[in-house]
Protein backbone atom coordinates (compact mmCIF):
# COMPACT_ATOMS: atom_id res chain seq x y z
CA UNK A 1 0.00 0.00 0.00
CA UNK A 2 1.27 3.44 -0.88
CA UNK A 3 2.11 5.70 2.01
CA UNK A 4 0.27 8.77 0.72
CA UNK A 5 -0.60 11.67 2.98
CA UNK A 6 -4.32 12.18 3.50
CA UNK A 7 -3.57 15.37 5.47
CA UNK A 8 -0.28 16.86 6.69
CA UNK A 9 -0.06 14.48 9.70
CA UNK A 10 -2.02 11.37 8.67
CA UNK A 11 -1.13 8.78 6.07
CA UNK A 12 -3.22 6.16 4.32
CA UNK A 13 -0.89 3.47 5.64
CA UNK A 14 -1.43 4.38 9.30
CA UNK A 15 -5.19 4.54 8.75
CA UNK A 16 -5.15 0.97 7.37
CA UNK A 17 -2.43 -0.80 9.37
CA UNK A 18 -3.59 -3.91 11.14
CA UNK A 19 -1.47 -6.58 12.77
CA UNK A 20 -4.57 -8.74 12.99
CA UNK A 21 -5.10 -8.57 9.21
CA UNK A 22 -1.42 -9.44 8.66
CA UNK A 23 -1.67 -12.32 11.13
CA UNK A 24 -4.65 -13.75 9.21
CA UNK A 25 -2.96 -13.20 5.86
CA UNK A 26 -5.24 -10.70 4.18
CA UNK A 27 -4.83 -7.16 2.94
CA UNK A 28 -6.67 -4.31 4.59
CA UNK A 29 -6.80 -2.08 1.52
CA UNK A 30 -9.58 0.49 0.99
CA UNK A 31 -11.31 1.32 -2.28
CA UNK A 32 -11.06 4.81 -3.80
CA UNK A 33 -14.32 5.82 -2.09
CA UNK A 34 -13.19 4.47 1.28
CA UNK A 35 -9.87 6.31 0.85
CA UNK A 36 -11.77 9.53 0.15
CA UNK A 37 -13.88 8.92 3.30
CA UNK A 38 -10.66 8.48 5.31
CA UNK A 39 -9.36 11.75 3.85
CA UNK A 40 -12.55 13.57 4.96
CA UNK A 41 -12.29 12.03 8.45
CA UNK A 42 -8.69 13.18 8.76
CA UNK A 43 -9.38 16.65 7.32
CA UNK A 44 -12.52 17.40 9.34
CA UNK A 45 -11.74 15.70 12.65
CA UNK A 46 -8.31 14.20 13.25
CA UNK A 47 -6.07 16.88 11.69
CA UNK A 48 -7.74 19.84 13.44
CA UNK A 49 -7.65 17.89 16.72
CA UNK A 50 -3.93 17.21 16.38
CA UNK A 51 -3.16 20.80 15.40
CA UNK A 52 -5.13 22.32 18.28
CA UNK A 53 -4.12 19.78 20.89
CA UNK A 54 -0.45 20.00 19.97
CA UNK A 55 0.07 16.30 20.72
CA UNK A 56 0.28 13.20 18.52
CA UNK A 57 -3.02 11.51 17.70
CA UNK A 58 -2.05 7.84 17.50
CA UNK A 59 -4.37 5.73 15.34
CA UNK A 60 -4.99 2.22 16.69
CA UNK A 61 -7.73 1.27 14.22
CA UNK A 62 -8.89 3.06 11.10
CA UNK A 63 -10.17 1.39 7.96
CA UNK A 64 -11.25 -2.25 8.24
CA UNK A 65 -12.32 -4.65 5.54
CA UNK A 66 -15.41 -6.70 6.36
CA UNK A 67 -13.15 -9.73 6.90
CA UNK A 68 -11.07 -7.83 9.44
CA UNK A 69 -14.11 -6.36 11.16
CA UNK A 70 -15.68 -9.81 11.47
CA UNK A 71 -12.77 -11.18 13.51
CA UNK A 72 -12.56 -8.25 15.91
CA UNK A 73 -14.35 -8.94 19.17
CA UNK A 74 -17.17 -6.51 20.01
CA UNK A 75 -17.08 -4.75 16.62
CA UNK A 76 -20.38 -3.57 15.17
CA UNK A 77 -21.62 -5.54 12.16
CA UNK A 78 -22.25 -2.24 10.34
CA UNK A 79 -19.14 -0.50 11.65
CA UNK A 80 -18.25 2.83 10.08
CA UNK A 81 -14.65 1.56 10.06
CA UNK A 82 -15.64 -0.58 7.05
CA UNK A 83 -16.57 2.56 5.10
CA UNK A 84 -13.41 4.47 6.04
CA UNK A 85 -15.49 6.81 8.19
CA UNK A 86 -14.13 5.94 11.66
CA UNK A 87 -10.93 5.74 13.65
CA UNK A 88 -9.91 4.74 17.15
CA UNK A 89 -7.01 6.60 18.72
CA UNK A 90 -5.19 7.62 21.86
CA UNK A 91 -3.16 10.73 22.55
CA UNK A 92 0.59 10.34 22.61
CA UNK A 93 2.99 12.21 24.85
CA UNK A 94 4.31 15.57 23.75
CA UNK A 95 5.29 18.09 23.36
CA UNK A 96 4.57 18.43 19.67
CA UNK A 97 4.54 22.13 20.40
CA UNK A 98 4.46 24.26 23.52
CA UNK A 99 6.84 25.88 25.91
CA UNK A 100 9.24 23.95 28.09
CA UNK A 101 9.60 24.75 31.75
CA UNK A 102 13.06 26.32 31.72
CA UNK A 103 13.75 25.26 35.30
CA UNK A 104 12.93 21.56 34.90
CA UNK A 105 13.18 21.12 31.12
CA UNK A 106 9.76 19.46 31.14
CA UNK A 107 6.71 20.34 29.15
CA UNK A 108 3.59 20.92 31.26
CA UNK A 109 1.85 18.40 28.97
CA UNK A 110 4.26 15.62 30.00
CA UNK A 111 2.79 15.71 33.50
CA UNK A 112 -0.58 14.54 32.23
CA UNK A 113 -1.55 10.89 32.48
CA UNK A 114 -2.75 9.10 29.32
CA UNK A 115 -6.33 9.35 30.63
CA UNK A 116 -5.98 13.10 31.25
CA UNK A 117 -4.72 13.60 27.69
CA UNK A 118 -7.65 11.54 26.40
CA UNK A 119 -10.18 13.60 28.38
CA UNK A 120 -8.56 16.82 27.16
CA UNK A 121 -8.90 15.63 23.55
CA UNK A 122 -12.50 14.52 24.14
CA UNK A 123 -13.41 17.96 25.51
CA UNK A 124 -11.63 19.74 22.69
CA UNK A 125 -13.64 17.78 20.12
CA UNK A 126 -16.83 18.79 21.94
CA UNK A 127 -15.89 22.46 22.29
CA UNK A 128 -14.18 23.33 19.04
CA UNK A 129 -16.46 24.32 16.13
CA UNK A 130 -13.68 23.44 13.65
CA UNK A 131 -13.69 19.78 14.74
CA UNK A 132 -16.72 17.95 13.42
CA UNK A 133 -17.88 14.38 14.05
CA UNK A 134 -20.74 11.97 13.51
CA UNK A 135 -20.13 9.72 16.50
CA UNK A 136 -17.79 10.19 19.45
CA UNK A 137 -17.25 7.39 21.96
CA UNK A 138 -15.01 7.77 25.00
CA UNK A 139 -13.53 4.46 26.14
CA UNK A 140 -11.23 4.12 29.18
CA UNK A 141 -8.05 4.09 27.05
CA UNK A 142 -9.04 5.42 23.61
CA UNK A 143 -11.54 7.48 21.65
CA UNK A 144 -13.62 6.29 18.71
CA UNK A 145 -14.65 9.04 16.30
CA UNK A 146 -16.46 8.97 12.97
CA UNK A 147 -17.28 11.51 10.30
CA UNK A 148 -19.86 11.37 7.49
CA UNK A 149 -20.39 14.94 6.27
CA UNK A 150 -21.18 18.34 7.84
CA UNK A 151 -24.80 17.95 6.76
CA UNK A 152 -25.29 14.34 7.89
CA UNK A 153 -23.27 14.14 11.13
CA UNK A 154 -25.43 13.21 14.11
CA UNK A 155 -22.94 14.48 16.74
CA UNK A 156 -23.81 11.44 18.85
CA UNK A 157 -21.83 11.22 22.11
CA UNK A 158 -21.40 7.97 24.03
CA UNK A 159 -19.29 6.69 26.89
CA UNK A 160 -18.16 3.08 27.15
CA UNK A 161 -16.71 1.16 30.07
CA UNK A 162 -14.66 -1.16 27.88
CA UNK A 163 -16.73 -4.22 28.88
CA UNK A 164 -19.60 -3.81 26.42
CA UNK A 165 -21.67 -1.24 28.33
CA UNK A 166 -22.44 1.96 26.44
CA UNK A 167 -24.27 5.07 27.60
CA UNK A 168 -25.47 7.85 25.31
CA UNK A 169 -24.85 11.23 26.93
CA UNK A 170 -25.64 14.84 26.19
CA UNK A 171 -22.87 17.30 25.37
CA UNK A 172 -23.40 18.93 28.77
CA UNK A 173 -22.96 15.64 30.63
CA UNK A 174 -19.97 14.69 28.45
CA UNK A 175 -18.21 17.92 29.43
CA UNK A 176 -18.41 16.95 33.11
CA UNK A 177 -16.45 13.70 32.62
CA UNK A 178 -13.12 13.72 34.42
Amino acid sequence: MQNIYLTPHFTLREMCESRLAEKHGFKNAPSEQETENLRRLCKSTLEPLREKLGLPVVITSGYRTKALNDIIAHSARKSQHMEGRAADFYIGQGPVSGDLNHETGDSPMKLETPRQRLIRAFRLILHDPDIDFDQLILYPTFIHVSYVSRERNRRKITTANGHGTYCAVTREVALTII
